[in-house]
C-alpha cells in the first residue's frame, strides 16, 4: 500500500491542515470522543464507535498512539486489563469537538438522527452547559446505551462551577437526586424537547430523590442551551 501523503507533503504549512493529518480521517475524532472522559478497552470502543470494524479501529488507535494523542494504559482491576486513554495533549480535542458541535447547531438544520453514547451525551452537556447562577445541589446521573445488549451503566456527577452546570465522570457524593436513563432518551429530554414525564412513562428515564432539582436541570438546558 503506498504511503499516505499528508498536507505537509504537499507543501501546506497551515497548522489546521497539519492537525487534520492527525485527526481528519473518518472515525478518528469519534474514537477520541469516546476516550475523553476516561480509558476504555478495545471491546468498549468497538461497542461505542458504531459502524467501525475491528481492523479500522486498530488502525485508528495505532495512528493516534503514534501521534501522541492516545496512550495504551493498564487498568487497576485484578486482571490488569489493557485499555486506551487520551494524553494530556489529546484531551485538548474536547474543545475541538465542542466547537464542531456548536458550529453544526448554528447551521440551517441542526436536527440529527440516531442515538447517543453516554460519554457523547455528557460531552454534549458540557458543550452546551447553561448558566446556573443560583447553584445546584449534587446530582447523580447514571447513563446507559439501550442500543447495546446488557449495557453497562456509567456514573457521572452534576454540580455547578463558577455559575455553570458542570458534569464529570464519577460517583456523586450524597446526591439529592439520581437520574438513571438511556443516554439517547436523556438527550431528547435536554435537547429535543421531549417532556421529562413522557420519558419517565416510557421507562427510558427514571428520577429518584428531589425531582425539583432534576426539573431545574432540564429547564436550564431548554432555556439556555441551543440544540
Amino acid at each position: 500500500m503506498p504511503a499516505k501523503l499528508t498536507y505537509a507533503h504537499h507543501g501546506d504549512a497551515c497548522r489546521a491542515a497539519n492537525a487534520l493529518d492527525l485527526v481528519g480521517d473518518r472515525w478518528t475524532l469519534i474514537v477520541v470522543r469516546e476516550l475523553l472522559l476516561g480509558p476504555k478497552r478495545f471491546a468498549d470502543l468497538q461497542e461505542s464507535v458504531r459502524g467501525i470494524t475491528p481492523a479500522v479501529l486498530s488502525d485508528r488507535l495505532r495512528s493516534l498512539r503514534q501521534a501522541g494523542i492516545v496512550d495504551q494504559v493498564t487498568l487497576t482491576d485484578l486482571a490488569r486489563t489493557r485499555a486506551y486513554a487520551v494524553t494530556e495533549w489529546g484531551r485538548g480535542l474536547e474543545s475541538v469537538l465542542a466547537s464542531l458541535g456548536r458550529w453544526y447547531t448554528s447551521g440551517p438544520d441542526p436536527r440529527t438522527s440516531g442515538g447517543m453514547t453516554p460519554d457523547a451525551m455528557v460531552l454534549a452537556m458540557r458543550t452546551m452547559a447553561p448558566p446556573v447562577p443560583e447553584g445546584l445541589p449534587s446530582t447523580a446521573l447514571r447513563l446507559y446505551d439501550a442500543r447495546q445488549p446488557d449495557p453497562p451503566v456509567r456514573e457521572y456527577r452534576l454540580t455547578t462551577v463558577d455559575g455553570l452546570l458542570d458534569v464529570r465522570p464519577g460517583v456523586a457524593v450524597d446526591p439529592v437526586a439520581t437520574v438513571t436513563a438511556d443516554s439517547t432518551a436523556w438527550s431528547e429530554v435536554l435537547f429535543g424537547g421531549l417532556p421529562l414525564t413522557d420519558a419517565e412513562r416510557a421507562g427510558t428515564v427514571r428520577v429518584e430523590g428531589d425531582r425539583d432539582t432534576v426539573t431545574r436541570v432540564v429547564r436550564h438546558y431548554l432555556t439556555d442551551a441551543r440544540p
